[in-house]
This record gives C-alpha cells, sequence and structure tokens, in this order.
C-alpha cells in the first residue's frame, strides 16, 4: 500500500508539535518532525498521535530508520535557515531534480524560528512607521501570507496580533510549520531529500571544485549512520559559514579597516578581530494566571543591566517585540506573548568572560583568542552556553524590577530543557571573499537614501534596503573584577545602530560567488559584502531573498553545466536566472528590481520587472516609483523606445488609445521582446569590456564607464546655478561655520540670532550649531547651520512675490529626516541626503509681512537639519532682467 502523509500539530500545555505522519497500514506508521530536544517522550506523542487517528495505541510503533549514508545529488544544501529553506524550493520550482538539505537541527526557518526572532524584521528605508520600501515578494512573501493566515486562525481572525513596532509577528513554532509546510510538496515528491542532525566533518573537492561534502550524525541513537553527499553544486546556507572555511576559499570576519575599501562609515583600524555583531540568546514569554517566578541564577548581578540600558522601562521591554497582544485586540483570547531580545542580553563576541576564556583555553591553547566563526562547533557551545546564562540572569531581572514579567513564563514551544531556542540569533557570519565585494559607497542612496543606490548592478538577483545597523559589539567590563565580574555591552566607535540608510539597492550575483574555488556559492549571511553592508543586509526577508537567488543561480548553472563564476558577463544566463525568479509557476515573483509601487501580484510586474532588469525604462535616480497606473504620455513611450533601440532590439510599435497605462505599454513591450535574442553587449576590451581602466573582474559595472549608475543631477550638486549677475535687492546668504571664508555676493550666516542690523537671524543663538567640514569642496559646501530640533530663520525683504533658492546638505556625513518650510510651503519634508550630496530647492513665495521666514527641523527632533546656502531673488526683478 502506498504510504499517506498526515501533517498535524498538538498543544499538550504550552508544547506545540508539528508531526508529519507516514501511515503505511492500519497498525503501524513511522514519525517526522518530533524535534528530538522534545520534553516530551516519542513514545508518549506516538500513543497521542495514534489515538487521533483512532489506532489501537499499541500498535503504534516506531521502527528503526537506518539512514542512507551514501546520497548522490545534483544540488546540496547545507543548512536548515530561512535561506537555505529558499534556495531548496527556488531550485525544485526551477527543475533541479535531487537537492539535498542537511540540517544539523530538526527546526527549519533560521531566524523565524530556531533562532527565537518571531518579530519579523524586513525592509524599511528609515525608521519604524509600518509600511516597506519594496513590496514583500518570493517566497518571503509566501511564508508571510502563510505565517499570516495561521495567526489569523489561532487568533481570532487578527493576522498581525503583536500590535508592536514590526508588521508581522509570529510564535517561533508557527513559524518553522509554516517553513515544513514550504518545502512539504518537494519532499514529497522525492525534489529534496532533507537529513536532520548532521553537522559537516569535511568538504569533497576535486582540485578546485567542490563535489559535495561528508557530515557526522549528531544523534546518539545506534542506527543513525553518517552521511555522505556527492553533488554538483552545493550551496552552503549555514549559520557560520562551515563548508566555505572547511572548502579552502577565502574568507573574512570582523571589521574592515578604512583603507581596504574606502567605506565611508569603517574605521582606520581593523581591530580588534573577533568585533562581529553580537549573538543574542531570545525568550520567548508567555502570560500566566497566576505568578511564575524564575529562581535567582546563580551567577546574577544588577549590574549586568542597569548601566547603558538601564533606561529601558516595563513598557518599553513588554511592547517593543511583542507577538501576541491579547488585551489589544477585542477579537483575541489568548495571553499575551513577549518576545525578549533587547539589548542587554546581546552578548557581544570580542572578549569573552573568565570562565569562558578558562573553557576555551582547556579545549585547544588559544581558542579564546579566535573569532568565533573560526572555532569548532564544541567551542562555538562553550561560548553559547555562557550567552544562554547571560539572558536567563535577564529574566530574572526583568521579574524583579517589573511586576508585569512576574507572570511572564518561558515558552516551552522549543521543547529545550533550558526553554530557550536551538540557536542563538546570528546577526554576522563570515564574509565570503567573492567575485565582487559590495561596498557601503556602492550602496548609499543617489543623493539620499530616498533614491536608487549609487551602483546598480547588471547582475542583480534581489533588492533590498535598510540601516546600517550594528547591535552594540564591544563587552565593558563594570567592575575591578575586570573580566571574572558582570559587563555590559556597548558600542565600538560607529558600529551602532541606525547609521543612516542604504539606498534602494540590488545585489549583484557575483557576491554569492567565491573568488578562486567553483561548485560553491554563499547564501545566508555567508555573502561577499563588507562589513557595514552585511549590518544593512541581514534582516529576515533579505536571508530568504539571498537563499532564493542562490538557488536560481545554481539551477541554471546545472541547467547550462557551466559554473555560476561568469555567468554576470553573459545576459542570457542573467535573463534565464531572472526568468526562474520572475516566473516560479507557483507563488509570488520576486522583487528583483526596487520599485515601490509594483506588488509581485500585479498585473504586469513581470513584464515591469525586466524591462527595469534590462535598463529599458530610462529611469533615474530618482525614479523609484513605476507609476503603472499613469498615462503612457508620448514623450515616455519615445523614452523608452529609443532605449530599446539603443539596447540593440527591434523598435515596438504602439498603437495604443490615449487611455493606455505605463503598465499597458510595459505589458505590450515585454511581449515584443521576450522572444528577440538578447543583444550581446558591446565589449571594447577583452578584459575591459567598457574601456574604463577597471578589470572586469575589479568593476562593479563592467560593461558602464566608472562605478556610479547614474549622472550627477545639477540640484544634488550643492552649486547655485550660475548666473552673469543677480538681480537688485537679491539676498544670498552662506549659512557656514566662522572659520569659512567670505565668498561674494554671500553674506555669512554663523548661528547668530535676528538682528535688526544684519537684517537677518535665527530665533536662538545657534553659533554652537555650526559646522566646517574642510573637504576642499568650497565655502557653499564645506560650512552650515543645523538645528537640532525646530527653529526659525528669517531675512527682511520688501513684501511682494519672491523666488528662494536654498541647499540642504553635508559634505561629509549622511543626513536624514531634514525637513524645511518657507513661508507657509513645505519644500523638505523628511529628506535624505548622502556625504557630499545636497537637496536643491527652489519656491516662488509671496511675503506680506516684511520677512522671509524658514523653519527648519521638527519640534520632536531625533535628526539634522543642515542648511548650507540661500538666494532669495525678487520675481519682478528677475523676469526684468530676461527681457
Amino acid at each position: 500500500m502506498p504510504a499517506a502523509c498526515v501533517d498535524s500539530c498538538v498543544c499538550i500545555g504550552d508544547t506545540w508539535l508539528f508531526v508529519k505522519i507516514i501511515t503505511q497500514n492500519a497498525s503501524e506508521f513511522s514519525m517526522r518532525g518530533l524535534p528530538r530536544t522534545s520534553s516530551v517522550s516519542r513514545t508518549v506523542f506516538l500513543f497521542l498521535i495514534a489515538a487521533m487517528l483512532g489506532m489501537d495505541p499499541t500498535d503504534a510503533v516506531e521502527p528503526d530508520v537506518v539512514e542512507p549514508n551514501v546520497v548522490n545529488a545534483d544540488l546540496l544544501i547545507v543548512g536548515g535557515t530561512e535561506s537555505g529553506c529558499a534556495a531548496a524550493v527556488q531550485a525544485a520550482r526551477m527543475g533541479v531534480q535531487k537537492i539535498v538539505l542537511v540540517n544539523d537541527i530538526e527546526w527549519l526557518g533560521g531566524q523565524f524560528s530556531a533562532e527565537g526572532l518571531g518579530a519579523i524584521d524586513e525592509n524599511r528605508a528609515h525608521k519604524y512607521n509600518g509600511t516597506v520600501p519594496i513590496p514583500r515578494s518570493g517566497l518571503f512573501r509566501e511564508v508571510i501570507d502563510a505565517i499570516e493566515t495561521k495567526n489569523a486562525q489561532l487568533y481570532g481572525g487578527i493576522r498581525r496580533p503583536g500590535n508592536t513596532r514590526v508588521i508581522t509577528t509570529a510564535r517561533p513554532v508557527v513559524s518553522e510549520s509554516v517553513f515544513r509546510d514550504l518545502l512539504a510538496p518537494y519532499e514529497q515528491s522525492g525534489q529534496i531529500q532533507r537529513f536532520s542532525h548532521y553537522r559537516l566533518a569535511r568538504v569533497l573537492k576535486d582540485h578546485d571544485t567542490v563535489r559535495g561534502a561528508e557530515f557526522v550524525s549528531t544523534d546518539t541513537a545506534p542506527q543513525t549512520n553518517s552521511l555522505t553527499v556527492h553533488a554538483r553544486m552545493t550551496i552552503d546556507a549555514s549559520d557560520w559559514g562551515d563548508v566555505i572555511q572547511a572548502s579552502g576559499a577565502r574568507w573574512d570576519t570582523g571589521i574592515d579597516a578604512k583603507s581596504e575599501f574606502g567605506e565611508p562609515r569603517a574605521p582606520q583600524t581593523n581591530q580588534p578581530a573577533t568585533d562581529l555583531a553580537p549573538i543574542t540568546y531570545c525568550m520567548i514569554l508567555v502570560e500566566q494566571d497566576q505568578p511564575s517566578l524564575f529562581p535567582q541564577p546563580s551567577t546574577y548581578d544588577p549590574r549586568y543591566f542597569t548601566g547603558t540600558w538601564g533606561w529601558i522601562d516595563e513598557h518599553f521591554a513588554y511592547t517593543t517585540r511583542r507577538l501576541v497582544d491579547g488585551k489589544g485586540f477585542a477579537e483575541i483570547d489568548h495571553a499575551d506573548v513577549l518576545l525578549i531580545n533587547s539589548p542587554q542580553i546581546d552578548y557581544p563576541l570580542d572578549s569573552l568572560p573568565a570562565e569562558v576564556v578558562t573553557a576555551l583555553e582547556q579545549s585547544e591553547a588559544g581558542a579564546s583568542t579566535k573569532t568565533i566563526v573560526a572555532m569548532t562547533p564544541a567551542q562555538r557551545e562553550i561560548v553559547f552556553e555562557d550567552a544562554k546564562r547571560h539572558t536567563l540572569r535577564y529574566y530574572y531581572h526583568l521579574q524583579q524590577s517589573f511586576p508585569k514579567f512576574r507572570r511572564m513564563a518561558l515558552s516551552d514551544e522549543f521543547g529545550t530543557p533550558d526553554r530557550l531556542p536551538p540557536k542563538p540569533y546570528v546577526r554576522e557570519s563570515l564574509r565570503l571573499v567573492a567575485r565582487h565585494i559590495i561596498r557601503e559607497q556602492e550602496v548609499d542612496g543617489f543623493g539620499g537614501y530616498a533614491n536608487y543606490a549609487t551602483t546598480m548592478f547588471p547582475d542583480a538577483v534581489f533588492s533590498w534596503q535598510f540601516e546600517k545597523d550594528f547591535h552594540p559589539t564591544q563587552r565593558r567590563w563594570v567592575s575591578d573584577e575586570g573580566n571574572a565580574g558582570p559587563w555590559e555591552a556597548t558600542f565600538r566607535g560607529k558600529r551602532r545602530f541606525g547609521l543612516g540608510g542604504t539606498g534602494r539597492a540590488v545585489f549583484p550575483l557575483r557576491a554569492l560567488v567565491p573568488e578562486k574555488i567553483n561548485g560553491l556559492l554563499g547564501a545566508q549571511k555567508n555573502l561577499g559584502y563588507t562589513s557595514i553592508v552585511g549590518s544593512s543586509c541581514r534582516l529576515h526577508d533579505q536571508s530568504m531573498h539571498a537563499g532564493q537567488a542562490s538557488g536560481a543561480v545554481a539551477a541554471i548553472s546545472l541547467r547550462n553545466h557551466i559554473d555560476p563564476a561568469s555567468m554576470y558577463l553573459a545576459p542570457d544566463q542573467l535573463a534565464q536566472i531572472w526568468d526562474g525568479l520572475l516566473n516560479p509557476g507557483t507563488g509570488a515573483p520576486l522583487a528583483i528590481w526596487p520599485f515601490s509601487d509594483t506588488d509581485p501580484y500585479d498585473t504586469g510586474f513581470v513584464a515591469i520587472q525586466q524591462l527595469a532588469l534590462r535598463r529599458l525604462l530610462g529611469l533615474g535616480p530618482t525614479d523609484t516609483a513605476f507609476q503603472p497606473d499613469q498615462m503612457a504620455t508620448k514623450a515616455w513611450t519615445q523614452l523608452v523606445n529609443d532605449a530599446v533601440v539603443d539596447a540593440g532590439y527591434s523598435a515596438a510599435s504602439f498603437d495604443f488609445k490615449g487611455t493606455a497605462t505605463r503598465r499597458d505599454l510595459a505589458i505590450s513591450l515585454w511581449n515584443h521582446l521576450q522572444s528577440q535574442p538578447i543583444p550581446d553587449p558591446i565589449r571594447i576590451r577583452a578584459q575591459d569590456a567598457d574601456d574604463d581602466g577597471i578589470a572586469d573582474a575589479e568593476d562593479p559595472l563592467p560593461f558602464t564607464a566608472g562605478t556610479v549608475s547614474w549622472q550627477r543631477l545639477p540640484e544634488t550638486d550643492g552649486i547655485p546655478s550660475s548666473h552673469a549677475r543677480y538681480p537688485a535687492k537679491t539676498i544670498a546668504i552662506n549659512f557656514t561655520a566662522a572659520e569659512s571664508a567670505a565668498m561674494h555676493p554671500f553674506r555669512n550666516d554663523i548661528g547668530h540670532r535676528f538682528s535688526t542690523k544684519t537684517g537677518y537671524g535665527w530665533r536662538n543663538d545657534l553659533r554652537d550649531h555650526t559646522r566646517w567640514r574642510a573637504t576642499k569642496l568650497g565655502p557653499l559646501r564645506d560650512g552650515f547651520v543645523f538645528t537640532r530640533k525646530q527653529d526659525v530663520w528669517e531675512c527682511e525683504v520688501d513684501n511682494g512675490k519672491w523666488r528662494v533658492h536654498v541647499c540642504l546638505g553635508d559634505a561629509e556625513h549622511e543626513q536624514t529626516g531634514q525637513f524645511l518650510q518657507i513661508e507657509n510651503i513645505k519644500v523638505a519634508e523628511d529628506v535624505a541626503t548622502a556625504a557630499g550630496y545636497f537637496h536643491e530647492t527652489t519656491t516662488d513665495i509671496e511675503v506680506d509681512d516684511g520677512r522671509i521666514t524658514l523653519t527648519l527641523g521638527t519640534p520632536h527632533g531625533g535628526s539634522n537639519t543642515t542648511i548650507n546656502w540661500l538666494i532669495a531673488e525678487p520675481i519682478q526683478s528677475a523676469e526684468s532682467t530676461t527681457k
């Protein structure tokens, strides 16, 4: 009789168990999916399932299963993380027939589940405001939709029950079941074969090509064997890049010095080498009817938690990462559920407590000075155990400090003895030395974070946007006991929260591919970027996108019998990757190009993406919205058709009525182009296609001269438009620091209060709010006056109409959240400017009180508004000078 599969869920107390039952006949069945760390015995659980199926519990048996120890595969994926699962499903959807997924634990889903991070962090431009800059897409969209559907079933129809800072929340056990469901069809068909509780032992290689790997079982059951997988292609989706290390591929970790990649925010030195983003053992807490007090840990000391982060109060701790707000929704009949992953339990890796150092040194001399990436699994476990102790100290501290937490008990959904997740939250792994390493200056927004990134790679495989965001990476000892006493997590230099956002960026295929080793791709966080870029590309959605992209690249590599290393120079192979990501057959297409207003389920989404990826839409750096329902004007249609012809395609003819939209044109144009052969890009030199002096192997834009995708717009250069002479009565003000030279015809404003003598000035004294950058960009751009909150500047003028030109920006640093109002007209709201880029605006106003009034900044503050210069021309005079 063929086997039948049943997916089921049982909740015993607060223990959630998701099970796959394979029934062979009415008298016996075998079970997969129960975590071997569960607090409920497998025998008891089998009896429960037998009862559910109406069977005699005494007939329930779990036959010995001897797993095969040698497997042949097309694709081997190491790691059951969200990235590994996404890679497996994407490859299966693109026709790869033999996929083996090897996981070191039973749980699937990485950050979503095994790492306990149930508050799902995802792309955002700047600040938490309940929106995303790029619509959710790809397998991440499918997972989120499934999570929210399960939430609705559990919580009275509420799909987003957390009522917290992020959009979607889920108990980790619910997310784990979603990943299990995602893989299930492909496991049942045999395309994906999954092995749990296996750890990498050795990578199999043929010269410089990876050919698979050997694994050892982490299960002590007598029927388990070692595992060998022979594969044509391997993806490293592990937590720490274990395959990359064992393959001999080059990798890096920790701080990048400024001299390495020239990044604006990089420090001068890369020391200490052990400085990585911290790990965190998260807690899931569930409200109880009665107090549920945790006993005081023997190592507890309040000084761990009362220093830098002592400002975190009960409300913030309770609400900032809440998963279920049982009291906030009338529809929810459920206890509150919280995720705790606040900075108090961030566990820095730069230096270690004395007890951990001793244990590591006993395992191997010098082990305590290793970066955690280079430690053995056993050595990492020593670190993990101390991180768990620290989290439990904080649990006790919460209950002692805040009454609401005395009824919050650790959830038993993980089935672990300590009720903590099976794994820590890993923010930073090793970084692959890839065919291209993405730098900060490449992903900064061109002229500000609201725009596209400075470098839009031609071999894009997914898009993202986020802040450059480091949790505290430094451990500071807070007593005379030094490393034998309490400590707290603090920031090191500029490695801190929210260092401004990236632009709307795309991730290049090359950053998945090792520099020299073949047959291997990176995924999860084992990617080719710097530490700063990695801090912005490490979230739930981004890790899923990386895995999905890696799965697509592997599928095309296997289909065409080529290594991924050269694909970025082959438009036909890139096109096959894009087609696989945009036409999944089932589920949501992936947003490879970062438009803000095209949803993957919208009509024409694929056509719009395909045209953007081929650079056929005539986009500028600020054209981040496609505006699909806007009328397709003749001018816009001509612009697109010119781009099509310039790219080497045959021109299209459009017979549209006046109501045709941009979406209509995109669909029609893609129907015209998709059957045409892809034009070969022009290659001027063999190893330097664009002849710009940068070899293809080093060039982020191999077919476009230079390294920047966009032309500098005049309104972002910080230079006033040239005038032969300004009209009479023109006001020209240079907002600057005291050390700035004078520049005719500008008068310097260095933050003084308004004076009737000068006729201009500020409502408050801002002389301490000036800066001089000395970048040699000149007096109008190197200096500025800034407001931290809101302030007002005024200038006496004649009543009448005026044309006011103003420049905001900072020659050396990104500035975000800038606000400017001239008279009653908002001319800049939440504006960001990248370092060395400026926001120039021109506004016509009418003055009736004898003063031009500028309002800068917002009352609540939170960011700087930096003003460089102002030119105010009387409009009548301006017009008369042109006659």
